[in-house]
């Protein structure tokens, strides 16, 4: 299956999302804000970032467009 990234600063939210997403079969890793996320992504390779927008030191809409130039094959939520 996918490995996502799921991008979101409410606690909460982000493990529940993870763990629907690794019932279903998909390896999941979790990143706090959009700096955390890039930083991941700079970790490893994913099929797919899930990300919120509004969050703190880098939102969603600027770590989509970091993250497409960068990985340009990855999908983007």
């Amino acid at each position: 299956m996918a490995r996502i990234l799921i991008t979101e600063d409410e606690e909460s939210l982000r493990r529940f999302v993870a763990r629907a997403l690794r019932l279903d079969g998909h390896e999941t890793f979790e990143a706090g804000d959009g700096a955390e996320g890039l930083e991941r992504l700079d970790e490893g390779s994913y099929d797919l970032l899930l990300s919120d927008i509004p969050m703190p030191v880098m939102d969603g809409i600027e770590l989509a467009h970091q993250a497409s130039a960068r990985f340009p094959d990855m999908k983007i939520l």
